[in-house]
């Protein structure tokens, strides 16, 4: 009856152990996983503020608004759907960058063009005042 009991409590031992080491494995992963998505939000944010800067307000303010609502709900959220809601953030927020730089860059070319035209104009009009001086 003694070793029975032993036996027992020996199982209850192992089990416990084994027990506790799954829970600290468990506990790994779900910190990895708050790191994750920690390390996603951070970079959505850092993503958000360099389309800020690039004239995202200006040019694609719908999809920038878009990515901080992504970033205030992974904030809130937990485990893989804070990941997710940060990735769709950080997706949002290149985007906009994206289509800050390409419309920064069409009102760069058209004031290019503008100037180029305006240079031109110039020009006949000096050539045209030199001519008729010369006549």
């Amino acid at each position: 009856m003694i070793r029975f009991s032993r036996r027992i409590q020996d199982s209850r031992g192992a089990a416990t152990v084994i027990l506790l080491v799954g829970l600290l494995l468990l506990g790994g992963c779900a910190s990895r996983a708050r790191i994750s998505a920690s390390n996603e939000i951070a970079t959505a944010m850092f993503a958000i503020r360099d389309a800020r800067a690039s004239g995202a307000e200006t040019y694609a303010l719908p999809v920038l608004q878009q990515a901080e609502s992504l970033v205030v709900e992974a904030r809130e959220s937990s485990g893989a759907d804070a990941e997710r809601l940060a990735e769709r953030a950080l997706a949002n927020a290149l985007l906009a960058n994206t289509i800050a730089q390409r419309e920064s860059a069409r009102k760069q070319l058209a004031d290019a063009q503008r100037m180029d035209r305006e240079a031109e104009a110039l020009k006949e009009r000096t050539t045209q005042a030199v001519e008729e001086r010369l006549q």
